[in-house]
C-alpha cells in the first residue's frame, strides 16, 4: 500500500460572477451628470422666477385691494349664533316699534300689533272688479267641457 500515485490536477474551473462592472460605473457617471445638469436648470429657473417676481411686484396691480378692506358680501360668518341673535333683535325692533319708512313721502312704519288692530277696524281695502278672464282661458275651458 505504500505505492500510491497521485496525479496532479490542474486548477479547478471557476465560473465568473457575470456582472459587468464597467457598465455599472458608466451608468453611475451618466446618472450623476444628468442629476447635476437638472439641478443646475432648476436652480437657474428659481433665480429667474424670483427676479421676475421682484420686478412685477414693484408695479402694483391697479385693481389690488388694500389689506384692511373687507370683501363684498356675503362674508364668512365666524360667530353664527351671535350674528343670528343680532339679526333677530334687529327684526324684532323693526316689527315692534314706530319708524319712518320714507320721511319725505310721509310713510311710517307701525308696530305689527297696531297694524293688525287697524286692519281689523278698517277692514281690507276694497279691490275693484276682477278683470275678465282672457279669451284664451275661456276657450280652453269650453274645449275641456266638450
Amino acid at each position: 500500500m505504500a505505492d500510491t500515485k497521485s496525479h496532479p490536477t490542474g486548477s479547478a474551473f471557476t465560473e465568473s460572477d457575470g456582472i459587468n462592472y464597467r457598465g455599472i460605473v458608466v451608468f453611475m457617471v451618466i446618472l450623476t451628470v444628468t442629476t447635476l445638469v437638472c439641478e443646475g436648470i432648476v436652480v437657474g429657473l428659481f433665480k429667474y422666477f424670483d427676479a421676475q417676481a421682484v420686478a412685477t411686484t414693484a408695479a402694483r396691480a391697479p385693481l389690488a385691494v388694500p389689506a384692511g378692506t373687507m370683501p363684498p358680501p356675503p362674508n364668512l360668518v365666524t360667530d353664527e349664533p351671535g350674528t343670528l341673535k343680532k339679526f333677530q333683535a334687529t327684526e324684532e325692533e323693526t316689527l315692534h316699534t314706530y319708524g319712518w319708512m320714507d320721511k319725505n313721502a310721509g310713510v311710517v312704519r307701525l308696530p305689527i300689533d297696531r297694524a293688525k288692530e287697524l286692519l281689523l277696524e278698517r277692514g281690507l281695502p276694497a279691490v275693484g272688479d276682477a278683470p275678465a278672464e282672457p279669451a284664451k282661458a275661456q276657450n280652453a275651458k269650453a274645449e275641456i267641457k266638450k
